[in-house]
């Protein structure tokens, strides 16, 4: 059953201020044409965001920043069967590369996509498909042409700042274990920062493009005692405030004054439904759209800075829930300002997500508010990906093997719109199309899934579990990968979509069209 009604958000330009109309809208107003093409090369293996939470004079955080001056690759370790292991893209292999460049094509499934991709509505999605149904270390990969080439992913590219997160709490919780359980926090937060800081005196960490070091650009320091303290004294965990999802959504609602926009929207369709009117419903209506206006310029003088103040209290968890979900822009900007860009950098690098000699991957490298760091080394956009390396993403998701077992949980949690939601959010397209295309014999068990919206296209990655018919009387699971990048206006053609990858993955397992439910 599909539980989650919360509509999406309408396509808006970049760099415009455009009223939210609905739950789901958000302004981006980030700016993510300033890019930088440099190529990327692996040689070897904080600004005025601080917040004052560490004393009077400069902060931790402060001096790090100063040091931090170019990309480098810093100290991870992943969890490889049940054991930690550094980070490399080598061990982060979802089975579905074919070995540095290239992604291993299952024939079957790669010929069913060429003809669904043969649509012309299709044609301009980037297109990635896993079918993980005979296992979820079996996958089988098929992608549109263009499964390689990056393109501007929106608001899924948040799901990069997710990953750079837990990462950061796997690190420092293997740095406690290696260094000594005896340290407090700050004992382990002073050493870790050294560790950050000395990679910069290591040629073979920096990251190069075109033989010339990155620069950075604040933010670039983690702000531990914001993100894992006080109120975890003894553990390295996420620090949380608690509130429910109805209070989320409240808060939410007051930050981006979603009541007096959707009724300055609803007054600007008085109005353009009265100009074909006499006068008197013109006069009605132009009033209307003036007391609209007027209580949405006094709520932002008043409502808005109270919400602001709200959100800003919130935890570093139930930001990171909002931003994954895709309700604030402004949440997503915390969370990047909270991580600092190299280290969402470093782990997407060493993760293998990102990586030039599959034509890039996913990347983020702008802040979702005005500040805009640095495009994808290998060329595009500052908040992009391939579908392939979404395919990837997800596939490790899927396997639980993305920084280890417990995160992974974690972030399917996060990501998670059947068979519940946890934070205000959008929905999925995907889910949306086979749910109208299916009814209830879409029997979806499970969606993991990001959406993204702007510059007249939509963009989603998902993880889908639904029981279909095994054709012997029995039912089967089906569980697979899909990603479409850049479909044309809005949503609509990736839920048009997703109903034909639905039968390619049928297809791939024996299976017929009618037992999956289509008609």
């Amino acid at each position: 059953m599909y539980i989650y009604d919360r509509k999406f958000p309408v396509a808006q330009p970049l760099l415009e201020e455009s009223p939210i109309t609905s739950r789901t809208v958000g302004r981006i107003a980030y700016f993510p044409d300033r890019v930088d093409s440099k190529f990327l090369e692996r040689v070897g293996t904080i600004s005025a965001y601080v917040r004052a939470n560490e004393g009077l004079g400069e902060s931790k955080t402060e001096e790090l920043s100063k040091k931090l001056k170019f990309l480098s690759l810093l100290p991870h370790f992943t969890v490889v069967s049940g054991k930690d292991a550094p980070l490399t893209p080598g061990i982060m292999d979802p089975g579905i590369y074919d070995r540095s460049e290239n992604y291993k094509i299952a024939p079957k499934l790669q010929d069913c996509l060429k003809d669904v991709m043969k649509r012309a509505n299709f044609r301009p999605i980037k297109v990635a498909l896993v079918d993980l149904t005979k296992g979820r270390m079996r996958p089988e990969f098929a992608g549109s042409f263009d499964h390689k080439q990056q393109v501007f992913v929106a608001s899924v590219a948040k799901i990069a700042a997710m990953l750079a997160a837990f990462q950061l709490r796997q690190d420092l919780r293997f740095a406690r274990r290696m260094k000594g359980g005896d340290k407090t926090l700050a004992e382990l937060f002073a050493s870790v920062r050294d560790d950050w800081a000395a990679t910069q005196r290591d040629p073979g960490k920096l990251v190069l493009g075109k033989g010339a070091r990155i620069d950075l650009k604040d933010p670039k320091s983690p702000q531990l005692e914001n993100n894992f303290g006080p109120r975890w004294p003894l553990a390295i965990e996420f620090n949380r405030t608690w509130e429910t999802e109805a209070q989320l959504w409240t808060i939410a609602d007051e930050l981006l004054l979603t009541k007096e926009y959707e009724a300055l929207n609803k007054a600007k369709e008085g109005w353009a439904a009265a100009v074909s009117k006499g006068a008197a419903a013109r006069a009605a209506a132009w009033k209307k759209l003036e007391e609209a206006n007027q209580e949405l310029a006094n709520a932002k003088l008043t409502k808005q800075p109270q919400g602001r103040k709200k959100f800003d209290a919130l935890g570093f968890w139930e930001r990171l829930g909002i931003t994954v979900a895709g309700r604030s822009d402004y949440a997503a900007s915390t969370i990047v300002r909270d991580l600092g860009f190299p280290y969402i950098a470093s782990t997407l690098i060493q993760s293998g997500v990102y990586d030039p000699r599959r034509g890039g991957g996913l990347w983020l490298g702008a802040d979702y508010g005005p500040i805009v760091w640095q495009g994808a080394p290998a060329g595009g956009d500052a908040v992009s990906a391939t579908a392939g390396s979404l395919a990837a993403f997800m596939t490790l998701l899927a396997q639980k093997r993305l920084v280890s077992p417990e995160a992974s949980a974690e972030m399917q949690f996060l990501m998670e719109k059947v068979p519940s939601v946890h934070f205000p959010g959008y929905g999925s397209w995907f889910n949306e199309g086979l749910v109208n295309g299916l009814g209830q014999r879409a029997a979806l068990k499970r969606v993991l899934s990001k959406v993204g919206q702007a510059r007249n296209g939509a963009d989603e990655c998902a993880y889908i579990e639904r029981e279909v018919n095994d054709g012997k009387g029995g039912k089967k699971l089906l569980c697979y990968v899909a990603v479409g990048l850049r479909a044309k206006v809005d949503g609509s053609t990736l839920q048009q979509l997703i109903i034909e990858l639905d039968k390619c993955i049928l297809a791939n397992n024996g299976l017929k069209p009618e037992h999956g439910g289509h008609p």
